[in-house]
């Protein structure tokens, strides 16, 4: 909605400073309604009342635990999709959605069960962030990172992902650093490409899951069309490009992907190349019927990867009571 108000200002030729005051209360004080832009005349804000809505969401609920708070949100056209804040030390970490649930078909994802309605506009990817800074205004604290593992896959929202990762770094908007973000992919190698090219700074996650083809094709359909050994070239020229290390993220599935012999696979898959593995723990839900491995089951995952001196870390599950978790995320409200 920024935007039209943007042009609405230009439209009826006032002063470009009251540009720079829109964004500055949008983005820089995250008020709620025209009302708190106090700088503005009273006949603006009433014309503002009257002609736009300051957000295209609207927020439905929030549900919380100590360190997860989990905000569902209401389009325009009447669907629900949820966004995740998490509590980290003196980070505040916001997990943004991308598309009104998802195409890629992951079998154990509860975004990709439901079917797909729509890819999300720069607004409303947006505005989750606004929302919740303006939820954080309160305890005088302020978004630190943002990383787009919400509903959808980013890469195939692709322009409006990229513009809004411009606007979460933009200095005059959000001035969030570009090492703060972090976009994960399924592996749609052309926009790997195009992303590469871009030099945003911007991180990349690779969501993997099982190092051999057989079993990636039957958890993501995507691997049939972009194969694991294409997948690795791309992120091997990612790295090579941008100096930086690709994190690949490994849901460990009860007796699906989590055997000492699926972590040699691994190991051979990346053994020598500049990445970091995050192991996260199966979060269950409505959609699948997947477990839990063991405690010990983990930790015996994660130690194949130690000798081998693949720099690994197990995710701490956050949000899985509300869930909240990753994978969990289904726009229920």
């Amino acid at each position: 909605m920024y935007k039209k108000i943007n042009r609405y200002f230009q439209d009826n030729k006032l002063p470009k400073f009251r540009i720079k005051q829109l964004e500055e209360f949008v983005f820089k004080q995250f008020v709620s309604s025209f009302d708190e832009m106090t700088t503005f005349s009273k006949d603006l804000r009433e014309q503002l009342n009257e002609k736009f809505s300051l957000f295209t969401l609207s927020l439905i609920e929030t549900k919380k635990t100590k360190d997860t708070i989990k905000f569902v949100f209401k389009t325009e056209d009447n669907n629900y999709i949820e966004s995740v804040l998490m509590l980290h030390d003196k980070r505040r970490t916001v997990c943004v959605s991308s598309q009104i649930f998802c195409t890629m078909g992951c079998k154990f994802c509860a975004t990709g069960a439901k079917p797909f309605k729509r890819n999300l506009t720069v607004e409303e990817i947006v505005e989750q962030v606004l929302f919740i800074s303006q939820y954080l205004k309160k305890k005088d604290e302020r978004v630190s990172n943002i990383v787009y593992m919400g509903m959808g896959e980013p890469f195939m929202n692709y322009d409006n992902v990229i513009e809004s990762i411009k606007i979460f770094n933009n200095r005059d908007k959000f001035d969030i650093g570009a090492r703060h973000i972090v976009i994960s992919t399924c592996g749609i190698i052309p926009r790997i490409k195009e992303f590469m090219n871009l030099n945003l700074q911007v991180r990349l996650a690779i969501s993997l899951h099982a190092a051999n083809d057989e079993l990636r094709s039957s958890l993501m359909p995507i691997n049939k069309q972009y194969p694991l050994k294409n997948l690795i070239k791309v992120c091997d020229q990612f790295t090579e490009r941008t100096n930086k290390k690709v994190s690949y993220e490994y849901v460990l599935i009860r007796d699906v992907n989590d055997s000492e012999k699926d972590a040699k696979e691994l190991v051979q898959l990346l053994k020598g190349k500049l990445v970091h593995v995050n192991l996260i723990v199966y979060n269950p839900h409505d959609f699948a019927k997947f477990g839990r491995p063991s405690q010990s089951v983990v930790s015996n995952f994660k130690n194949v990867l130690d000798r081998n001196r693949i720099e690994c870390s197990i995710r701490r599950s956050m949000g899985d009571e509300i869930s909240g978790a990753c994978g969990q995320l289904a726009g229920k409200k």
